[in-house]
């Protein structure tokens, strides 16, 4: 029994060391950027620039598979010392030196592969240039892509990737005529300053990861060559299924058990595993990580709201330096205040539906807007008087219908946010660029607010330990819920409350109750504008019938 167990736990661990092998090996790449220029035509001008650490093997190359009816022509490679000599046919199997300042195409049953030679070890810039042809279709509704540009499966994976994609003739992109969407990667994705730009928060770390940008342009705006008899809404649900532009799970809903005793050991196995490899590879952290984990480390609990309760403040050094993960928890938290306040009434209202059927249904009814300050809570209730009728009573459809065709507004009001949190931040002397504040970029007193950030979470997650029953009930179910929503924590705030009052009382049921209709209406505002390509975070599920798909790449 017993080495069944130790075999239960090694096997994981072996089998993923040497999975891994090939992407923790000598060759390094810290980063990709990739930037895209489309043309009228439909084409796009691919511009990869990699920053490198090989020291061994004798090339570099990309796999582009699955490209239909698209092309790759005008292929380029270069380095600090001007561009490489092409070879028309390259041969894989060459050694070092033959390589060496070349580059050449390789035709495969399902694409091809960019090839170059490494030619020098050690830290190195490549610049991978190459057209695709038809790359944005023409569909009866829109035009648009939806393609992977960096590989699963890369035997060299990039630490951060970053993907800009601007039009040639200098057509700006925003909400208003285009739609995005980003898949296989932990990041984000929006319109900035006229471009869609999309980039990693975490290093790409497992053989599924990839980068898939998926963008919708309105008619006109370019004129492919290539013109599909579908739309592009096919196209979309196909790549929707099974990401996170679809989550619609509930707030309550829990993990089924599962009893089995392999089950368990695997699990341990696993985190055997992770500790391992943390203890291994530790030291390939970057500093920011590595001063944000060790600030975490040393926060003290704070049981006041941070920044004085300013939501958009709080938000943007939270989501800065890692301690909040989804700009959908912002409109969460807004929403909870405005009901917390009294500015929204919750409605439970009765209808028969097929069949004679009884439905019941929660509304919100609109009451005033926040006297209180904050950009977010203020821009939240004005959205939501345009979703709702003329009876100002705003049922959950209509919101998600409002967002769906008007998820630029859902949009300017997270980047009205955040850049009011910035300001505000900015204000109040938070941030400094000098050396010696490096690698945070955060003054001293920066880094006490972001602490108390840190300290707050701590003090929320570890409730029920501190046995906590000094502070005003009142407040520990209003205010502290908002800031818990806010950093994603909501959850497990509410099982650490409950344990310290197990007592039903009206705050905790109106808190679980609130908490459960902002979750709701977070996903039929936030999220409804997110699948209708508003941007945001990136899904790591879905991206599906993308183009482009392969696997492989990086160095042999």
């Amino acid at each position: 029994m017993v080495k069944k167990i130790i075999l239960a736990i090694l096997f994981p661990l072996l089998l993923f060391i040497l999975m891994t092998q090939a992407a923790w090996g000598a060759n390094n790449v810290s980063d990709i950027s990739v930037d895209v220029v489309i043309y009228d035509d439909g084409s796009a001008y691919i511009t990869q620039t990699w920053n490198c650490n090989f020291t061994e093997g004798t090339e570099g190359y990309i796999p582009i598979e699955n490209l239909d009816e698209m092309s790759i022509t005008d292929f380029l490679i270069s380095d600090i010392n001007g561009p490489y000599t092409y070879l028309e046919n390259w041969d894989v199997k060459a050694g070092f030196k033959k390589k060496a300042g070349k580059y050449g195409m390789v035709k495969t049953p399902k694409g091809y592969e960019l090839c170059w030679g490494i030619s020098e070890y050690g830290e190195k810039r490549y610049t991978i240039e190459y057209k695709i042809n038809n790359l944005v279709s023409g569909y009866t509704d829109f035009a648009g892509f939806n393609f992977q540009f960096i590989n699963s499966g890369m035997g060299t994976l990039p630490t951060d990737v970053t993907v800009k994609i601007t039009m040639q003739d200098g057509v700006k992109l925003a909400a208003n005529n285009a739609g995005i969407w980003a898949f296989g990667f932990d990041g984000q994705i929006g319109f900035e300053n006229g471009q869609v730009v999309a980039y990693t928060n975490k290093p790409l770390s497992s053989s599924t990861d990839s980068v898939i940008i998926m963008l919708q342009l309105n008619k006109g705006l370019v004129n492919p060559k290539r013109v599909v008899d579908k739309s592009f809404e096919e196209i979309k649900a196909e790549a929707l299924k099974g990401s996170d532009y679809n989550h619609n799970t509930s707030p309550d809903a829990v993990p089924a058990e599962d009893d089995s005793l392999l089950i368990t050991f695997i699990v341990l196995g696993v985190i055997a595993l992770f500790g391992v490899v943390i203890f291994l590879f530790k030291n390939r952290k970057n500093k920011d990580t590595k001063k944000v984990i060790s600030l975490y480390k040393n926060a003290d609990y704070f049981r006041e709201i941070p920044i004085a309760g300013n939501l958009e403040a709080a938000f943007m050094l939270a989501k800065d330096y890692g301690q909040t993960d989804d700009d959908g928890n912002l409109i969460g938290a807004a929403l909870l205040k405005l009901i917390n306040t009294g500015c929204l009434e919750p409605l439970q209202e009765k209808s028969v539906g097929f069949f004679g059927k009884e439905i019941e249904s929660i509304s919100l009814r609109l009451i005033h807007p926040p006297q209180f300050r904050g950009v977010t809570t203020k821009l939240l209730y004005d959205l939501l008087v345009s979703a709702s009728k003329s009876d100002q009573i705003l049922q959950e459809h209509e919101l998600e219908e409002y967002c769906s065709m008007n998820h630029a507004t859902v949009t300017m009001l997270v980047d009205n946010a955040l850049n009011d949190g910035n300001s505000t931040l900015a204000e109040i002397y938070s941030y400094d660029n000098s050396k010696a504040a490096q690698p945070l970029g955060l003054s001293q007193r920066g880094e006490n607010y972001l602490m108390k950030i840190m300290g707050f979470k701590k003090f929320i997650l570890e409730f029920s330990l501190l046995g906590e029953r000094t502070i005003a009930e009142s407040m520990i179910w209003q205010d502290y819920l908002v800031f818990a929503t806010l950093f994603g924590i909501a959850d497990k705030a509410i099982e650490q409350f409950a344990k310290v009052y197990p007592e039903t009382t009206k705050y905790c049921e109106n808190a679980r109750y609130y908490y459960q209709l902002a979750h709701r209406y977070t996903q039929a505002s936030y999220q409804a504008a997110r699948a209708a390509g508003s941007g945001g975070s990136s899904s790591y599920g879905g991206g599906g019938g993308s183009s482009g798909g392969g696997s492989g790449g990086g160095t042999r």
